[in-house]
Parts: structure tokens; C-alpha cells; sequence
């Protein structure tokens, strides 16, 4: 709780580089309250030195055992209603907004503490002008969200159960008392990490949403490694790099954070001309954990074998997270476009998802955080005529 109250302190006191000082009035915080279960698996013997690519490839690549587990979690989250007024019909769905490691959920609002319309960079904004309802959260251990065990309870399988537990909460009405909601259509949205989650979710869960967005994600190639340009992003304890922000008796060894500047710039974004050095100081200075929890379990992703609903795959053609090795200091990378690229090799994850249903873009000129360069509107509009084509 102290952490959550020192960083929401913190958010609260940053002015909005668009202009908005207090919360936007359509919008709400809101803590879901969840049970959680999944079988994780346990690991050992966390890497001393980060940057040290022996100690962290054996970590990554040990062999573990199943570890069930199981508790109470508390989830924050931000429901934001469509800045246009519904015109007839049923309202459109709710789009749920799933970050990826080292973000919390101010990523999808362009970096503001709520989204503001102008926000060039914000997905919510976006998606609330076209009629869509938001509810970006902080994932399990990010954010000010619960901050449990960074090394066996913060894993893929159990950060995936808490959001398909909000989901169910969403759908029964809880959190959001809002009339038809439990009749209104869910549509996931996650960027890297946040894409892993949701493929997990269609996966074991295909009945829970009605469509699912990737960003931030691709099939890297055989001889493409992320790791090798990550470990340039120098990363330390969160609590020895920042201990008021990151407060020990919270964030136990094990949370994670990047401290070079130049390193994670190299892996998330592209060439410096395609975007805003300013957004990029806000990025690094709002730079969120990574647990290696997360790190030992995003790999292998399940194929949903029977989810057959809209697909929609947008990343940043220079994407050196997954159409490279990590950073733009060891090759640009190509995440390629059209059926031959990697975005399109996401279908076989999805075998049941007719062609009719499944489709890419490519933003030019972006990295693995597309939303933060300046062809952003082009990533977005693509993902929404894609959504409205659909239906959706």
C-alpha cells in the first residue's frame, strides 16, 4: 500500500504535458479485488550481475518445476467512458488495456495520468474518440497494483488469471455498475508483455473476449535474440536504483529496473527523428519494474487452438524486441509487411481464426513502443477500421 500511495502521489503531482491538472471527469479509478490461481513454475538462483549474459541466460534457460499457486490480488485500473456520445445501437465494447513490462497504465494514455484528448500518442485517447469505453490497468506487480513475490508469484500464468479474473468481475458487473455491461463486448488490447498475456488468455479462455489486439509483438526469426541488446539497458534492483520511488519493504529483490537511458532508448524506439526526445524523457523518468517472475515465464506462448474471433497485429516495423536482437546499436531491425512478414507469422497462434478475421499493419517509422513516434495515428486508425470492419 505505501508504495501504491507513493506513486500515485507522484503521478498526481506531474503536470500533464497536454495541459490537464486534474483527473478527466469521464473517467475513474478503480481496484479490483481478485482471486487468482495458475501453475507457475519455481525458479532459483536469480542472477547476481545483470549485465553479466552467462548468469542471465542460465536463469532464463534453467530447468524448473511446477509450482501451483494461488491468493487474493489487489489490480488498479482506469475506466474511462467514449468522449463522443453514443448515437443509436448498443454502445461499443470495452476495450481492455493491457501494458507491457517496465509500463504501468499511463503508457496507453500517451504518459498522462488520464487521457487527454490531443494526446497524439495515446491509445485511450484515440479509442475514446471513436466511441469506445477503456479500462487500462496496472498488471500484477507493476504500477500500483499488489507487489507479491517478484520471482515465483509474479509469472506469466498468474498475472494472465488476474486479468481473466477482471474480466469476469467486468462481464458480472462488478467495478463498473453500468446498465447491459455484462452484455457488452470485451476486446483485448496488449502491447508486448501485454500481447503475451492476452495470447495466453485466448489460449485458456477463449470464451472470455470478443477480440483480441497485439502490439508490440511478432514470431522473431530463429537467429533473432532479444536478450544480447537488452542487457544494455543496464538493469538493477529497483529499490538500490531508486529507493524513495521504489521503496524497499515493497519492491524485494527481484523488481527490477532499467537504468541506462541510452539502452533502453535503443531498444524500444527507433531512428531519433521519429520521435519526440521529450516524450522520451517522460518515458525513462515514469519507467516502471520488471520482476524476473515475468522475465523466467514469457516464453513459450500457447497456441488458442480453438479461438476463432477478430485478430489484429500492429507493431512498429523497426522493432528490435521482436523483429531484432534487442537494440538498434546491434542492427536495424525489419519486422517486415504484409503476408510475409513477422507480424503475419502471428497466425499460427491462431489456427482457428479465419483469414477473413485475421490482419496486420505495419507502422512505419516506429519501434517496439509504436505509440510513442510520430506515425502513431496511422497505428492506431489501421487497428480501429480493422475493429469496425469487423464489426466491433
Amino acid at each position: 500500500m505505501k508504495s501504491a500511495l507513493l506513486l500515485t502521489a507522484l503521478l498526481a503531482g506531474l503536470p500533464s504535458i497536454h495541459g490537464l491538472a486534474s483527473p478527466a471527469p469521464d473517467c475513474q479509478d478503480l481496484t479490483f479485488r481478485v482471486t487468482a490461481s495458475a501453475e507457475n513454475v519455481l525458479a532459483q538462483n536469480p542472477p547476481v550481475d545483470f549485465t553479466n549474459a552467462t548468469e542471465v541466460i542460465a536463469f532464463l534457460t534453467q530447468q524448473t518445476k511446477p509450482n501451483p499457486v494461488r491468493g487474493i490480488y489487489n489490480i488498479y485500473a482506469q475506466y474511462c467512458k467514449p468522449t463522443i456520445p453514443i448515437i443509436g445501437g448498443r454502445p461499443k465494447p470495452i476495450q481492455l488495456l493491457i501494458p507491457g513490462n517496465s509500463y504501468d497504465h499511463t503508457y496507453y494514455n500517451g504518459f498522462d495520468r488520464y487521457p487527454v484528448p490531443g494526446n497524439k500518442n495515446s491509445w485511450a485517447s484515440y479509442a475514446l474518440s471513436q466511441g469506445y469505453s477503456t479500462l487500462s490497468i496496472d498488471r500484477l506487480g507493476s504500477g500500483v497494483s499488489g507487489h507479491p513475490d517478484p520471482l515465483n508469484t509474479v509469472q506469466a500464468p498468474l498475472v494472465a488469471d488476474t486479468i481473466h479474473q477482471i474480466i469476469r468481475q467486468v462481464r458480472a458487473g462488478h467495478q463498473i455498475p453500468l446498465p447491459g455491461l455484462g452484455e457488452r463486448k470485451i476486446i483485448l488490447v496488449g502491447h508486448s508483455f501485454g500481447s503475451i498475456l492476452g495470447a495466453r488468455i485466448s489460449a485458456e479462455h477463449p470464451e472470455a473476449i470478443d477480440g483480441i489486439i497485439h502490439t508490440g509483438f511478432a514470431i522473431p526469426t530463429p537467429d533473432q535474440q532479444a536478450l544480447p541488446g537488452q542487457l544494455a539497458n543496464v538493469y538493477l534492483q529497483a529499490s538500490t536504483y531508486d529507493p524513495v520511488r521504489f521503496p524497499s519493504n515493497i519492491y524485494v529483490p527481484g523488481y527490477l529496473v532499467a537504468t541506462s537511458k541510452e539502452g533502453r532508448k535503443s531498444t524500444f524506439y527507433s531512428a531519433p527523428e521519429d520521435f519526440s526526445a521529450s516524450l522520451y524523457d517522460r518515458d525513462f523518468m515514469l519507467k516502471d519494474t520488471l520482476s524476473l517472475g515475468e522475465a523466467i515465464t514469457q516464453q513459450p506462448i500457447p497456441p488458442s487452438l480453438t479461438y476463432d474471433k477478430p485478430t489484429f497485429v500492429l507493431t512498429g516495423r523497426q522493432d528490435a524486441v521482436f523483429c531484432g536482437n534487442g537494440s538498434r546499436e546491434l542492427g536495424t531491425p525489419d519486422c517486415g509487411s504484409g503476408l510475409k512478414s513477422q507480424l503475419a507469422t502471428v497466425k499460427v497462434l491462431y489456427p482457428a481464426v479465419p483469414d477473413s478475421k485475421f490482419d496486420t499493419y505495419t507502422q512505419e517509422k516506429a519501434g517496439h513502443c509504436h505509440q510513442m513516434h510520430y506515425t502513431a495515428q496511422d497505428g492506431f486508425q489501421s487497428a480501429h477500421k480493422f475493429l469496425a470492419a469487423q464489426g466491433l
